[in-house]
């Protein structure tokens, strides 16, 4: 057994694909497979079981992982002590959030963040969904509903608001004073039987539901449409505003108020390359805060 090994099996159970996570090592599939198969010899245990999701690690591949993950806090550390901190933190973190916050708020950024710490790589999973920290699936999580279950550590990144919009043409003569006079309009909104999380079942927190709509998925969609003329939706302020053409409507009848909520493993959280990402994140929020809501 040695490190290599080590290293191989750290970036397989990391993805779980074994094409992409031998792509990210610069070996060829067949090469990572049989690597990890010694590995698993020289232990005398099975790591993964083969699903059809890819490789999903056993209880002695997550026993493995804290411990090659530790090992990899000290060395990290160690480096820390004998050279320049961002120049020489390295490592990969996969980041899990909504598509909304991770496209119109993070990705952004990624590139100031990149230039500060050279050596990380992140990884940005940015769906309608979430990946499960608890499997391992993501190193950290930015979620919608502080999580109950399994060693996470969690804090509150921020809260946002919501509010309705519809294009700033379409109201330019006369803009609704009523929940009535929306009559007119189609409302964009989430394919209800279709979202993800329940704190994106706003729609039903409102007056709005006999309205003739149209749906999507995706908040990225939801926005098109609205910016387009398509009617009048629910949107998150840093969305909605990121630029001009869209304008809100009734914001005293209808205003909503989010939380994102960051997670880690409670296992990784101190580790250095982590608590780099979790100091910029928060500081770039709080640098933001007028983007979530107005106070």
């Amino acid at each position: 057994m040695n490190w290599d090994d080590m290293r191989l099996f750290l970036g397989l159970a990391r993805n779980g694909r074994v094409a992409i996570a031998a792509k990210g090592l610069e070996l060829d599939p067949t090469t990572l497979i049989r690597r990890v198969k010694k590995l698993e010899d020289s232990l005398n245990c099975k790591l993964f079981e083969l699903t059809n999701k890819g490789y999903v690690l056993t209880s002695h591949g997550v026993k493995l992982v804290n411990y090659i993950e530790k090992a990899e806090h000290y060395f990290l550390e160690a480096q820390n002590e004998l050279h320049d901190e961002r120049s020489h933190l390295a490592g990969t973190i996969r980041v899990s959030v909504s598509e909304g916050f991770g496209n119109w708020f993070l990705a952004p950024r990624l590139p100031e963040f990149k230039r500060l710490f050279p050596g990380i790589c992140i990884e940005l999973v940015a769906t309608s969904g979430f990946l499960n920290l608890n499997k391992r699936e993501a190193d950290i999580a930015i979620l919608l509903e502080k999580p109950s279950k399994g060693l996470l550590v969690t804090q509150k990144l921020t809260e946002y608001c919501l509010y309705l919009y519809t294009k700033a043409s379409l109201v330019e003569e006369e803009k609704p004073e009523s929940l009535s006079e929306l009559a007119q309009f189609n409302l964009v909104s989430y394919v209800p039987d279709l979202v993800f999380a329940p704190q994106l079942k706003f729609i039903e927190e409102t007056a709005l539901s006999q309205l003739s709509a149209l749906r999507s998925t995706s908040i990225h969609a939801q926005y098109q449409m609205l910016i387009n003329g398509a009617g009048v939706g629910i949107l998150p302020k840093f969305i909605a505003e990121h630029q001009q053409g869209l304008t809100r409507l009734l914001e005293k009848d209808i205003h909503i108020k989010r939380t994102f909520w960051l997670a880690t493993h409670k296992e990784t959280h101190s580790q250095a390359r982590f608590q780099a990402f979790i100091n910029w994140l928060t500081d770039e929020v709080e640098k933001e805060s007028k983007r979530f809501c107005d106070s």
